[in-house]
């Protein structure tokens, strides 16, 4: 009978296996950047409070591939979910073009009224694309960029016109460090992150807001039991603002970073920020249709 308590353990254990779920959750994060630190304490958490039996196994650096190939990857099950920018939301629900609509929001409390407006409704869309929505990402404001001085905003934006509608991607990544484009739009940490060398100016309006979020496949969220499930949920909706609070003071060390590295801020003039508010404003109606529409006028509500 000495065997017993070994036969015990070795069916303890392989019950503990057994319940034990592993999440492979791709993202573009770098390792060691703020925004995988606070990734990683995330799964922890997630992790504690599951006593173990739910594991987040973060798959950085762009090694699942870019986000199309993410998003591919968690429809078909090769991942269990994503970190994602807007590229990714927008590919699992295109209404989330909405964000990409300049002068939408101007200031983070804009965006915490915002997101807050559209969270029920933006849930019950990615649900019904398959995948849970579980909490929003704060990925900065875009502002613009020039390699050359800023004379007006106007200019500024016919420079930038061929890459304000590019996904913000490698492709704009390139045209950036390749010397193509003159101006662009991107949220400081992403420049900091290309290299400063070549910007001469930025602006201190915020061209729009980039979001971001975390999702999780059904196919894998189906392996949860439902407590579980309730924990994850829990820890995301606890963990949204620690998470906010955190990367948008690693925006400002950025700023403070690219004006270290001898990029100047343009201030616009009240009149030129009134006419930009106009025009994106014009610009919004005349494209906005249908539910992209209908999400626009909730977070123009909210303000």
């Amino acid at each position: 009978m000495r065997w017993l308590p070994v036969l015990l353990l070795l069916l303890l254990t392989g019950r503990a296996d057994a319940d034990r779920v592993r999440l492979r959750v791709g993202t573009l994060a770098v390792d060691g950047s703020r925004y995988m630190l606070d990734m990683t304490a995330l799964g922890k958490e997630i992790e504690r409070r599951t006593r173990g039996d739910v594991e987040i196994v973060w798959v950085s650096n762009g090694q699942a591939g870019d986000e199309t190939a993410m998003v591919d990857g968690i429809r078909h099950g090769a991942l269990a979910g994503g970190a994602l920018s807007e590229t990714g939301l927008i590919a699992f629900v295109p209404e989330m073009t909405v964000w990409q609509y300049p002068g939408l929001v101007a200031s983070y409390d804009d965006v915490d009224r915002a997101t807050a407006a559209v969270d029920a409704t933006t849930r019950e869309r990615f649900d019904k694309q398959g995948v849970q929505f579980l909490m929003w990402a704060d990925l900065g404001f875009a502002h613009l960029f020039s390699t050359e001085p800023i004379a007006n905003l106007r200019d500024t934006l016919g420079r930038a016109a061929p890459w304000l509608t590019v996904p913000l991607d490698g492709k704009l990544t390139a045209a950036i460090t390749g010397g193509r484009a003159q101006a662009w739009a991107l949220p400081p940490l992403y420049m900091m992150a290309i290299g400063p060398a070549r910007v001469k100016q930025m602006t201190a309006l915020r061209y729009r807001y980039v979001t971001g979020g975390l999702v999780i496949g059904n196919r894998a969220w189906s392996r949860l039991s439902a407590a579980h499930q309730a924990v994850v949920r829990d820890v995301g909706r606890e963990w949204e603002p620690k998470i906010r609070a955190s990367w948008r003071a690693e925006t400002e060390r950025g700023i403070a970073a690219l004006a270290k590295a001898g990029v100047r801020t343009y201030v616009s003039p009240a009149a030129e920020l009134a006419g930009f508010a106009a025009a994106s404003r014009k610009s919004r109606e005349a494209h906005a249709t249908g539910e992209i529409a209908k999400l626009a006028a909730l977070i123009i509500a909210s303000r």
